[in-house]
């Protein structure tokens, strides 16, 4: 019994490629519309890929890239067909492929691949540990850092967000210089959250990080700076906890040359965002 990819195929690209090739034995099933259709009913998304091409335009673009396997369409109907003792299902590790194997695939030998392909929900809310960083305790930095680091976590215990509470601080290491201090804070007041409610309340931490009534630390300093013209070119950051992806771009085009930090995990692209932009990262352990 050979084995079987179920892939679902919005574009063509060398991730699709690889994966498909790293497992040469096995048949190919797209997913087809009346699978795509239900798949939308429990994720509600997938109708948003307006760029997709069609379940036929990548049967066909397959046939011509990979002529030697068999590449069918698979329906909502097919899946029960292929479910039985012994078949082995080879998967993207993805969201929508989790759940199918939970709801329709019970009987069969479900192998998922880690092989990234796309953006989905379980990718992007994975808390990632930071790779590309180098790791110091306070009391091998200077008095200098060991000060710095002192005060902006006092500084983060000013935050009224009870979710998290975050400090940075921007400095010159040479010469030395306080050039910014800030902790998150709500908008436009300290209170909102309470008098408004708290639209984070609908969520785990790390979830949906955009949807929240705060600034984060590091947004309010290099906001601050540009408002009153003090260039960021070259200086160093020390944030309590690492930034989003968001506070991460901003870090990286605002010309910070090195990020300290103590806390925290890397989710979507922030830490590859300030490695290739030649952030130097540094964890400060206590």
């Amino acid at each position: 019994m050979k084995p079987k990819i179920i892939v679902y195929l919005p574009v063509i690209h060398a991730g699709y490629l690889h994966f498909l090739e790293s497992h040469k034995n096995a048949d190919i099933f797209i997913t087809n519309e009346s699978l795509i259709e239900l798949i939308d009913q429990e994720f509600d998304y997938l109708r948003k890929e307006i760029r997709a091409i069609s379940p036929t335009q990548a049967e066909v673009s397959l046939e011509a890239l990979l002529p030697e396997r068999k590449i069918s369409l698979l329906s909502a109907n097919d899946l029960p067909f292929l479910d039985e003792p012994g078949q082995e299902i080879i998967l993207p590790k993805e969201d929508i492929f989790i759940w199918i194997a939970r709801k329709y695939l019970t009987k069969s030998k479900i192998v998922f691949d880690d092989t990234f392909l796309r953006w989905n929900r379980e990718n992007t809310l994975e808390k990632q540990s930071v790779q590309n960083k180098q790791t110091k305790t306070e009391k091998n930095f200077g008095e200098l850092i060991q000060s710095l680091v002192a005060k902006t976590k006092k500084t983060a215990q000013l935050s009224s967000d009870w979710w998290r509470q975050v400090g940075a601080l921007v400095f010159s290491e040479k010469p030395h210089k306080i050039i910014a201090i800030a902790h998150n804070h709500h908008l436009p007041s300290p209170y909102t959250p309470y008098i408004d409610s708290d639209p984070r309340n609908s969520f785990h931490k790390g979830e949906h990080i955009d949807l929240s009534t705060a600034v984060h630390a590091e947004a309010a300093i290099i906001a601050d700076c540009a408002k009153k013209g003090v260039p960021l070119q070259g200086t160093s950051m020390y944030v309590s906890t690492f930034p989003c992806p968001v506070c991460a771009k901003q870090i990286a085009a605002s010309g910070i040359a090195k990020l300290y930090y103590s806390d925290g995990y890397s989710i979507l692209d922030g830490e590859r965002i300030l490695t290739n932009s030649n952030v130097k990262v540094v964890l400060i352990n206590d």
